[in-house]
């Protein structure tokens, strides 16, 4: 395993975690957005509870699943420790 390799693995495992997140907070935030501007309601903690919310729900559903990825990067980097530092 290369240094390149591992880096490539460390950024897919990153997507793999934050991306579910960013996209349903993105997608949550729009919603509120739009139910804001159709009800004229300007209180800005509703987008922030309703995303709090939603990224509460989908790490409860759906977080081992995203940690699975995680996991097994970090046990592939671990063992092959040896082989990156002997070239």
């Amino acid at each position: 395993m290369t240094p390149a390799q591992v880096s490539l693995g460390a950024w897919i495992a990153f997507a793999e975690l934050a991306g579910p997140v960013l996209v349903v907070m993105l997608l949550v935030g729009l919603a509120a957005g739009i139910l804001q501007t159709m009800t004229q309601i300007r209180e800005s903690s509703l987008a922030f509870i309703l995303k709090l919310t939603a990224v509460a729900g989908l790490t409860s559903a759906a977080g081992p699943l995203m940690m699975h990825g995680v996991d097994g990067y970090a046990v592939h980097v671990i063992a092959s420790i040896p082989a990156i530092l002997h070239g």
